[in-house]
């Protein structure tokens, strides 16, 4: 056993093989990518990128010329060098910026949604440039803010233009949430060596791996679990596979099905998304760690946690990490500082909640532009109740975790790994649940909270 277990060791671990490491350090390709020219690959893999998502978003604008997608790139850029010039002489800005420079740069947001709301359809060339430029801006505004968060901590007038624009238009991918942060955070994990940035390139390899083992994993629960009709493994199954229904239909009545297959497909949904976060996620930072980058993985075995806190720490790090630096810390910091439980729950609310919501509300970029509010608030209602269980369930969590700080740590018995297995599952059911009103659909806030009482035969 113990045979097998070191063999599977040195295969899943292969990125931390010494001999390995060793060898690729040495091979030319290696030696030549220095820091500077991966670093100059990445900026112009950064302009090429920007480019071809912007003429992108033309083909959904019914943009029927390219000047308005090429002014747009130029009003965006030129914005970019604007904020890398105010981050870089931070000291000299307003004081008012200076205090707040996340909500300056929020409010020109809004400015360039209020022109677009107002902008009367015969202003032409320049209305469609800012509706472009608008509707870009939330993909945007928090790599953008992450830059000013460097020039607020001082450790931005070091840097160039070069340095900031490789992860505002990212070559490796990513969505709204800035994956690998900004420069300060970049910088910190940047391979210098060539024997460092072999073993970033191994573990970024690694991770690619695993991206595609997760993609595979969601294409057999498909088939296997959920019997997708169009899965290229019907005509190989036939009529084999589990068959649980997926927990929209469920929801919205489209199929009913027996109490335990109903708790069955709401954790079934819980753990086919967390495995497509995770394969995104390796993707991203697998090509991040290509680049020298050895950022923190966005996902680490959330299914093992076993704590509420832990799971939201493990799940979506970046996303977690964009609200911890862009909501919890300056609530934190500011206020209720006498009243430490209060002072907790003010972050945890201002993160998990306010931030939450806010960050949605952006992603529905088109919608918001286009001024379509009932359409904005049939898509967002059902994750208020979302934001406000999963903030409800991380503040009760921290403040448990407090209390058992400085216990001694207990010898793994079978007791202790049983309760930890219960732990594990209170966090699968309280994910489980939540997600009911996170779930994708035209379904009403009543709806789902009569799908939830349903759950306990109500």
């Amino acid at each position: 056993m113990s045979t097998f277990s070191d063999a599977y060791r040195s295969v899943s671990q292969f990125h931390e093989n010494e001999k390995l490491a060793g060898w690729l350090a040495r091979q030319r390709i290696v030696v030549w990518l220095t820091p500077a020219r991966r670093r100059s690959i990445l900026f112009f893999g950064a302009i090429a990128v920007g480019v071809a998502a912007l003429f992108q978003l033309r083909k959904h604008s019914a943009v029927s010329t390219w000047l308005e997608p090429s002014l747009a790139m130029l009003s965006l850029v030129g914005l970019a060098y604007l904020l890398y010039l105010a981050a870089a002489n931070f000291s000299r800005l307003p004081a008012a910026v200076r205090r707040r420079p996340q909500m300056a740069l929020h409010a020109l947001f809004w400015l360039l949604v209020a022109l677009a709301w107002i902008a009367p359809p015969e202003a032409g060339i320049w209305r469609t440039v800012v509706i472009l430029v608008a509707v870009s801006m939330p993909y945007l505004i928090w790599r953008y803010g992450y830059m000013l968060i460097s020039g607020q901590r001082g450790k931005a007038a070091g840097t160039s233009f070069r340095d900031h624009l490789i992860y505002i238009w990212p070559t490796w991918g990513g969505t709204n949430t800035p994956i690998g942060k900004g420069a300060d955070y970049l910088s910190q994990c940047e391979a210098k060596s060539a024997d460092a940035y072999a073993r970033s390139v191994l573990a970024g390899t690694k991770l690619l791996i695993l991206s595609a083992i997760w993609e595979g994993a969601k294409f057999l629960i498909g088939a296997l679990v959920f019997s997708y009709p169009k899965s290229p493994l019907k005509p190989l199954l036939g009529d084999y596979g589990l068959g649980i229904p997926r927990m929209r239909r469920i929801l919205i009545g489209e199929v009913s099905a027996p109490l335990p297959i109903v708790w069955l497909s709401l954790y079934l949904e819980m753990i086919l998304e967390t495995v497509d976060i995770a394969a995104r996620g390796h993707r991203w930072i697998g090509i991040l760690r290509l680049f020298g980058f050895n950022a923190f993985r966005n996902t680490y075995k959330p299914l093992l946690a076993v704590s509420v806190v832990d799971f939201w720490n493990r799940y979506y790090y970046y996303f977690k990490e964009l609200l911890v630096e862009f909501f919890f810390f300056p609530t934190y910091v500011r206020y209720f500082r006498t009243r430490p439980k209060l002072r907790i729950f003010a972050a945890v609310f201002a993160a998990a909640f306010l931030g939450n919501m806010y960050h949605h509300v952006l992603r529905a970029d088109k919608i918001l532009v286009a001024g379509e509010w009932a359409q904005l608030w049939a898509r967002l209602n059902p994750r208020l109740v979302y934001c406000v269980l999963l903030a409800l369930g991380i503040y009760v969590s921290m403040l448990r975790q407090q209390k058992k700080r400085g216990r001694a740590a207990t010898a793994e018995t079978e007791a202790t790994r049983l309760r930890k297995a219960i732990r594990i599952a209170g966090v699968w059911t309280f994910f489980s649940i939540i997600y009911i009103w996170d779930l994708k659909g035209n379904m009403t806030i009543s709806t789902r909270f009569g799908f939830f009482l349903s759950l306990f035969g109500l």
